[in-house]
């Protein structure tokens, strides 16, 4: 009888696994996770409230809450922040110009040295950073200056 009874446990806590599973793959995406913006029309992968879109300066796409013109919305996650945790450093390194002056100022350390032989002396660096700041604005939401946590904003 015991042979029963494991048997039966076994296939309970098996069925339980994979409904588990199931649950897990159909659960949509949290602020900051990665997704791709070719499925959002049909099949949305973001949660309520998120959108699947690509941050200014940033190589891929995340979810991300948007204001109503379709705008990034500001975010306390850096990976719905313009540049992306590194990513203007990594789209800098890959030869993107843009990213490169955004990622001078914010992500000097994370620039490989060709990429960061471009970008401006520590004697040039206030107007530089200032420039490149107003840029990130700019960029991030449609030309009002918006706090970044990453980048140093004032929050």
């Amino acid at each position: 009888m015991t042979t029963l009874y494991r048997r039966i446990g076994t296939a309970l806590v098996a069925l339980l696994g994979v409904g588990a599973l199931v649950l897990a793959a159909c659960s949509q995406g949290s602020e900051g996770d990665r997704c791709n913006p070719d499925l959002n029309a049909g099949n949305p992968e973001c949660n309520g409230g998120l959108t699947c879109i690509q941050p200014p300066l940033c190589p891929e796409a995340y979810c991300c809450p948007t204001l109503a013109d379709g705008g990034l919305a500001p975010s306390a996650s850096v990976w719905c922040q313009t540049g992306c945790n590194g990513g203007a450093a990594s789209a800098c390194n890959a030869g993107d110009v843009d990213a490169c002056a955004f990622a001078c100022t914010n992500d000097p350390g994370d620039l490989n040295s060709a990429a960061s032989s471009s970008c401006p002396s520590a004697d040039a660096g206030s107007e530089a950073s200032s420039e490149a700041a107003s840029e990130a604005g700019a960029a991030q939401d449609g030309g009002s200056e918006a706090s970044n946590p990453s980048d140093g904003g004032a929050g």
